[in-house]
C-alpha cells in the first residue's frame, strides 16, 4: 500500500512538473530561442569536477545533507528545495547536462533517479544528475545518490552583441542593450569608470537569467569627452567590449577601430562610432569603393526594440522598461569584395562632419590571393599516379571563397572534382585506367572564376607494364625461330612489317619465325609492332652464318659468333709476344678490347712494345678501321679451345688468354684480331 502511495504521488508530481513547464512557456515569447540538443541518449563522459554525493533527505537545510556552497537539498517531500530548478529529463549521466535552458523554472523539484537537472542557488548555477535512490532496510526511500558539478558555466558560447559603442551627450542617461544570443551564456559585466554604472538584465522569467545590461551614464563635469569600456566576459573568459562615450562641450567623432586587415576573401565588418553629431550630418569620403563599400548603420532602434523585452534590472522586476535611452548607437559598416588578384590592396575611408570641422579615418589593408596546392610544392609540379583506376585526395590552399574556385583538366580520363563545401577544400583526382605501355600526362589547372588568379600541375600517370624479355632479335641466314616471353598483364596482339619474320602468340609467348635468307646486302631488318602500344621489336637477319667467310666493305675474315646484338669476325695474324716490358699499363677491361687497344695506342714506341697489339692494327688500313685484339670475355666465341692472347691485362707481369688464364706477356701465343659487323 505505502509503495503504490509514494508511486502515485510521484506521478502527480511529475504532472505537476509538467504543466508548470508547458506553463511558463507559453508565458515567454521569441526570447527564449532554442535551448539546444542534450543527446540523452548517449553516453558521454563525466565532466571535470564532478562529485559524488548520498543526499539524504529532511526538512531543512541545516538538518540534512546540501551540496556544498548552496542551500540546495532534498526535502521529505522528495524534491528539490531551497533554489530554482529544471529538470531536462532523463539522461545517461552528469555529462549528457550540457545546457542552462531559460523555461521551466520551479522553486522546487521532483527528484527522479536517472534524470538530469540544472540549479541555480547562493549565486551560480550547478547541474545534478540522480543516480540511485537510497533505501532504507525498511524499504522506504530515505535519500539520493547524486553527482554534480558546480559551478556550472553552460555552454562555451562567444557573446553576440548588438552594438560595440554608445555615445552619449553631457547630460548622461540610460540604456539598455540585449544580447542577440539564441541560447543562454553566463557572463559577467564590468565598466572601468565610476560615472558609467551597468546593471544586468533579462527578457527571461528568471532574473538570474541575465542576458542584457542597463548602463546609466551620470552627467558630466568636465569640458572634454569622456571614454568608458564595459568588459563582458563569459565563464570561459572570451570578453566582448562597448565602448561608452560622454561627450562635453565640444563635438567630437572617432572610431573604435581605425585599422582594418581583411583577408582576400569577401568580408564585412562593423566600426563602433563614438560621436554627439547626428548621423545626417556626417559624409562618407571613400577613395576605394570599387572593393570596398561603406555605410553608416544607425543600431538604436534596434537597440531600444530589444529593450521592451526586459523583465528584470538586477535582480528586481520591472513592469515595463522605456523603449528608447538616452545614447546614440552608430557603426561604420565596411563590405570588401574577394581579392582575386596577386597583390594587396590598400586605401583610406574617412568620416567627415558636413562643415569639415572633424573627421576620422580608417586605413584599410586587404591581403593578395593566393591559391596553390601544398603536396605538389616540390619543384616540378608533377603529380605521379599508378595506371590503375583511382581517386586521388589532395589539398587546395587558398584564402579566396569556396564558391570562387574552379577546375578543369586538359585529358578526359583525368577528372579533377573539387569539393566547394568541404572545410579541408579537398580536390579529388579520378583517373581512368591506363591500358597503354606509355605514361601520360594531364593538366590540371585551378582558377578563380574571372581566371585572374591560376595554379597549374601535371597529372603523370604511369603506363600498364609491357616488357618483351627482349626489344633485339638477331639471326643467322638460316631459317630459324627464337620464343620471347612479354611480361605484362595486358591484352596485346603482335604482327611483323615484313613477310619473312612472321609472328605467333601462346598466352604470353611471343615466337618470331624468320625464313632463310639469301639476299645481297649484309642483312634484312623487320619491326614487330604491339597494337595500341608503343613498345616494338627489331629483328635482324643477318645473310652470314658462323663458320663462313665474311666479305664486306674490305673487311675479310670467318664469321667467329653472332648472337641478337653482337657479331664478330676472326682473322689470324700470327704468333708473338703480348709485350716486351713488364708494366701495369691499365688494359684490365674484360669485355671490350678496343678500349685496351686504346690505351695501348696511347703509349709512346708502342708498336715495338706490344706486338700483339701491333699485329691486329695493322689490319686497319686502305680505309679499313675497327680490327682489334680481343678482351678475355670476347675470345669466347669459336676459338676452338685454343691458345690465344686476349688484349687483358693481369698485372705488370702477367696478361689473359684462352679467357680466364694467364700467362707471362713475354710469351709467344696466336693472335687472332676481330671485327664487329
Amino acid at each position: 500500500m505505502g509503495t503504490t502511495f509514494r508511486l502515485i504521488q510521484r506521478v502527480f508530481a511529475f504532472l505537476l512538473v509538467t504543466v508548470a513547464i508547458t506553463a511558463c512557456g507559453s508565458d515567454n515569447d521569441s526570447a527564449d530561442g532554442d535551448d539546444g540538443n542534450i543527446k540523452p541518449g548517449v553516453t558521454v563522459n563525466d565532466p571535470e569536477g564532478t562529485v559524488s554525493l548520498s543526499m539524504m533527505k529532511g526538512n531543512a537545510p541545516n538538518e540534512t545533507t546540501t551540496i556544498p556552497d548552496t542551500y540546495i537539498y532534498v526535502g521529505n517531500d522528495y524534491n528539490f528545495n531551497y533554489g530554482e530548478f529544471v529538470s531536462l529529463g532523463t539522461v545517461k549521466g552528469l555529462g549528457n547536462v550540457t545546457h542552462i535552458p531559460t523555461i521551466g523554472w520551479a522553486s522546487s523539484m521532483r527528484v527522479q533517479k536517472n534524470n538530469g537537472y540544472v540549479a541555480y542557488s547562493n549565486g551560480h548555477f550547478v547541474r545534478i544528475f540522480v543516480e540511485d535512490e537510497i533505501v532504507s532496510t525498511s524499504g522506504g526511500v530515505i535519500g539520493y545518490d547524486v553527482k554534480y558539478q558546480s559551478p556550472f558555466k553552460g555552454k562555451d558560447i562567444d557573446l553576440e552583441i548588438p552594438t560595440t559603442s554608445l555615445s552619449f551627450n553631457k547630460d548622461g542617461g540610460t540604456e539598455n542593450i540585449v544580447l542577440d544570443n539564441k541560447e543562454f551564456v553566463v557572463f559577467t559585466a564590468k565598466s572601468s569608470e565610476s560615472w558609467c554604472q551597468i546593471q544586468t538584465t533579462s527578457t527571461y522569467g528568471q532574473y538570474f537569467l541575465s542576458n542584457g545590461l542597463n548602463i546609466t551614464v551620470l552627467p558630466s563635469n568636465v569640458t572634454e569627452t569622456t571614454e568608458a569600456t564595459i568588459t563582458l566576459t563569459t565563464a570561459y573568459g572570451k570578453k566582448k567590449e562597448i565602448k561608452v562615450t560622454r561627450s562635453g562641450v565640444d563635438p567630437y567623432i572617432n572610431l573604435n577601430n581605425t585599422l582594418i586587415n581583411f583577408d582576400a576573401k569577401s568580408a564585412n565588418t562593423e566600426i563602433g562610432i563614438n560621436t554627439n553629431i547626428q548621423k545626417e550630418n556626417i559624409e562618407i569620403i571613400n577613395n576605394i569603393s570599387t572593393w570596398c563599400e561603406a555605410e553608416i548603420v544607425d543600431n538604436t532602434r534596434v537597440m531600444h526594440a530589444n529593450a521592451s523585452k526586459i523583465k528584470f534590472v538586477g535582480n528586481k522586476p520591472v513592469k515595463a522598461v522605456k523603449s528608447s535611452g538616452n545614447a546614440t548607437s552608430y557603426s561604420l559598416k565596411l563590405t570588401a569584395s574577394a581579392n582575386d588578384k596577386d597583390e594587396e590592396r590598400n586605401g583610406k575611408i574617412t568620416l567627415k562632419t558636413k562643415d569639415g570641422k572633424n573627421s576620422v579615418t580608417v586605413n584599410i589593408t586587404q591581403k593578395k590571393g593566393y591559391l596553390y596546392v601544398s603536396e605538389l610544392q616540390n619543384g616540378n609540379n608533377i603529380m605521379g599516379a599508378y595506371n590503375n583506376a583511382s581517386t586521388t585526395e589532395i589539398t587546395v590552399y587558398s584564402n579566396l571563397d569556396n564558391k570562387d574556385i574552379q577546375v578543369s583538366s586538359s585529358e578526359t580520363w583525368c577528372e579533377p572534382i573539387f569539393n566547394e563545401l568541404s572545410y579541408w577544400r579537398n580536390l579529388s583526382i579520378k583517373l581512368d585506367a591506363n591500358k597503354t605501355d606509355k605514361s601520360r600526362d594531364a593538366e590540371v589547372t585551378i582558377s578563380n572564376k574571372a581566371k585572374t588568379m591560376k595554379y597549374t600541375f601535371i597529372v603523370r600517370q604511369d603506363g600498364t607494364q609491357f616488357n618483351p624479355s627482349q626489344t633485339k632479335v638477331g639471326f643467322d641466314k638460316n631459317s630459324t625461330n627464337k620464343t620471347l616471353v612479354i611480361n605484362s598483364k595486358l591484352d596485346w596482339e603482335a604482327s611483323s612489317d615484313q613477310n619473312w619474320c612472321s609472328v605467333s602468340k601462346n598466352g604470353n609467348n611471343l615466337t618470331i619465325r624468320v625464313t632463310a635468307y639469301s639476299g645481297n646486302t649484309a642483312s634484312r631488318k623487320a619491326t614487330i609492332s604491339f597494337k595500341g602500344l608503343s613498345t616494338k621489336i627489331y629483328v635482324d637477319q643477318s645473310k652470314y652464318a658462323v663458320g663462313e667467310e665474311y666479305n664486306e666493305n674490305g673487311v675479310k675474315g670467318e664469321v667467329a659468333y653472332m648472337d641478337d646484338t653482337i657479331r664478330y669476325v676472326r682473322k689470324y695474324v700470327g704468333t708473338s709476344a703480348w709485350s716486351t716490358e713488364n708494366v701495369a699499363i691499365g688494359a684490365t677491361y674484360d669485355n671490350d678490347g678496343t678500349k685496351n687497344m686504346d690505351i695501348v695506342k696511347k703509349i709512346a714506341g708502342w708498336k715495338d712494345l706490344y706486338p700483339a697489339f701491333a699485329l691486329c692494327d695493322a689490319l686497319n688500313k686502305n680505309g679499313v678501321k675497327g680490327w682489334y685484339l680481343p678482351a678475355k670475355k670476347e675470345i669466347l666465341w669459336r676459338q676452338d679451345n685454343e691458345n690465344n692472347w686476349s688484349s687483358t691485362e693481369h698485372s705488370a707481369t702477367y696478361a689473359y688468354y684462352a679467357f680466364n688464364s694467364i700467362n707471362y706477356k713475354s710469351e709467344k701465343l696466336k693472335i687472332y684480331a676481330i671485327h664487329k659487323f
